[in-house]
């Protein structure tokens, strides 16, 4: 049993710890794993929404350059002079008064031109070019009149006139309308400027992003063999499809891709990363969570087993304890020292222990009390069977008795007679153990009627118990023994009008009391203590210790009978003043039943 305990603890906890740690772990693999997805996916909008913002800002740039020019006066001038005027010195003060401020201020700008639609034209270059093909440009020039597209805002053609640039092209108005074109003008700008601007952007070892226009061609990509070329169709359906999401690219196994569009060039912005590279952290996130795992259910396990241990000791000592105590020796088990609910339990199991000892001990002597009592009783019954040795011829004299009183005129004796056999009856009868409060009054009432031939003079008891309670439970034999006292102790120097002895009763939910007060000499302080200790201590005298005086049944033989029907916690207490008078208590159970052998007490 042992051995199985501490083997279902260690179960137990490894089995909660494993099931907490795998939750744990795949609840944080798998938050972490789509963490990181979404950081990546972040991270490609991110770059592709700052190119797409740098890039647009570097045109916008060169479209706030066109404005010399579109406000130029000279310009306007020269526009709307008629056709086959003499444009030589326009041409030459364009160059030197508007062109030159533009290619200063940017270098990037190879090419600068103007050409009317009255036949105007000047360039001017930033570069050297050894031989300048005038047809191919007028030819170029031709196809820029045509373009439907001119609408007064900057357009940007992504196959420029010169070979490695862009033409940023817009029509110029007269200056009476501004949808009154008289021109266009138009700047070829080097590619390999965007090279530069978009060459500091990283995506990871092998991440890149390429550059692609409304119509499919690469305008940039980190392979410089295929600017210029056209995306594929399949791919350039699956970037055109799939704007400002990921996606996969046909053809491009292992790798994630994300476009977005700008709205100001037109031009499509291509982010791609690995997969593999991608997936890389959350691979390694994955292995350190296995081997972190490993780890903490190792160390977690082998904390379980020493907590199990913990627990398994304490147990077996206490089985240990417990096994002694059930041979009959009480064993106390030694405290661990850890002070803590353990120690607390056997701690609890010693005083357990200590309380059942003594309660063993408790129990044996009650029962050795008990049988002493039923020695008590049984002594008390023999004696009575003594007393009842022919008692008809007792009875019998007693009439012969009463019946010469009356012969010879004498009711004194008669009434004498008469009370006396009445209460012999009533004392020596066994069958009768509890009987009722009236049955005793009634006792009472013929010791009374001897008494008044005695004392010599009427004595009436003052009986202040409520009807109710008359037919409450008492034991035989108890209230005249205290009457006889009275007369006994408390009147000692005889009896006058002042004298009074009051009977009176009350109850609660447990308790029922019957008191006799007298206003006789009372009882010194030192008597009283003596007589209330011999009461508490009645139990532990041998039957016959008891002694009345000259007819008293006695104090101490009332409280054992009482204590002998109803318990030891009930029977006499004693109070009394030196002086003023002495009250004795009989303290019984409550109860309202009256019994069936109660009502025959007396006979009728």
């Amino acid at each position: 049993m042992k051995k199985s305990l501490g083997r279902k603890i260690y179960i137990y906890f490894v089995i909660i710890i494993a099931f907490t740690l795998i939750s744990v772990a795949f609840t944080g693999y798998w938050r972490s794993a789509s963490e990181l997805e979404n950081q990546y996916e972040g991270l490609l909008t991110q770059i592709v929404d700052n190119v797409v913002h740098e890039t647009d800002l570097f045109l916008k740039n060169y479209e706030r350059a066109t404005v010399s020019i579109l406000t130029s006066p000279l310009v306007k001038e020269t526009l709307d002079l008629p056709r086959g005027s003499n444009f030589y010195t326009a041409e030459n003060a364009i160059k030197t008064g508007v062109f030159q401020s533009v290619l200063i201020n940017n270098p990037e700008i190879s090419m600068t031109y103007i050409v009317g639609y009255n036949g105007f034209r000047a360039t001017d270059f930033n570069i050297h070019i050894v031989s300048f093909n005038y047809k191919g440009f007028e030819e170029y020039v031709e196809q820029l009149k045509e373009d439907t597209g001119l609408n007064g805002k900057l357009m940007i053609r992504d196959s420029g006139f010169l070979d490695g640039h862009l033409t940023l092209v817009r029509q110029l108005g007269d200056r009476t309308s501004s949808k009154s074109f008289k021109g266009i003008m138009g700047f070829e700008l080097r590619i390999g400027e965007l090279n530069t601007l978009w060459k500091g952007i990283k995506l990871g070892k092998s991440g890149y992003f390429f550059i692609v226009n409304e119509r499919g061609k690469i305008l940039y990509h980190p392979d410089s063999q295929r600017i210029g070329k056209q995306l594929d169709g399949n791919q350039y359906q699956a970037v055109e499809a799939n704007t400002d999401q990921t996606f996969e690219l046909p053809g491009e196994p292992g790798r994630v891709f994300f476009s977005r569009k700008s709205e100001y060039s037109g031009w499509t912005l291509v982010a791609s990363m690995s997969l593999s590279e991608q997936r890389q952290p959350i691979s390694d996130l994955r292995q350190t969570t296995i081997i972190v795992g490993i780890l903490t259910l190792a160390l977690a396990s082998l904390l379980a087993y020493r907590f199990g241990q913990s627990i398994i000791r304490p147990v077996r000592l206490l089985e240990s304890g417990m096994r002694q105590t059930e041979r009959g020796q009480w064993t106390r088990v030694p405290l661990t020292g850890s002070r803590d609910e353990m120690d607390q339990l056997i701690s609890s199991y010693n005083t357990m222990v200590a309380r059942l000892e003594e309660l063993v001990e408790r129990v044996y002597e009650t029962e050795l009390h008990n049988q002493e009592n039923l020695l008590k009783r049984q002594l008390a019954e023999f004696q009575s069977l003594q007393l009842q040795i022919n008692p008809h011829f007792l009875y019998n004299t007693l009439e012969i008795i009463i019946c010469y009183a009356v012969i010879q005129k004498s009711g004194e004796i008669k009434d004498i007679v008469r009370s006396l056999s009445y209460m012999l009856r009533y004392s020596i009868r066994t069958d009768l153990e509890q009987i009722t409060v009236a049955n005793e009054l009634k006792h009472v009432l013929y010791f009374m009627e001897i008494m008044k031939y005695r004392i010599q003079r009427d004595f009436e008891i003052d009986v202040r118990i409520h009807p109710d309670w008359l037919l409450n439970n008492m034991v035989r034999l108890t209230l005249q023994p205290l009457i006889e006292n009275v007369f006994k102790h408390a009147f000692q120097e005889g009896i006058d009008d002042s004298h009074a002895i009051v009977i009176d009763a009350w109850q609660d939910s447990v308790d029922f009391c019957v008191t006799v007060t007298d206003n006789g000499c009372g009882m010194e302080p030192d008597i009283l203590f003596r007589l209330n200790e011999r009461l508490m201590r009645s139990h532990e005298e041998k039957s016959g210790s008891q002694t009345g005086s000259e007819g008293s049944i006695g104090l101490m033989n009332v409280h054992n009978r009482i204590q002998m029907v109803f318990g030891a916690q009930y029977g006499l207490t004693v109070q009394s003043t030196k002086g003023e008078g002495t009250t004795v208590t009989i303290r019984m159970p409550a109860s309202n039943a009256p019994t069936i052998a109660s009502s025959r007490a007396y006979p009728s």
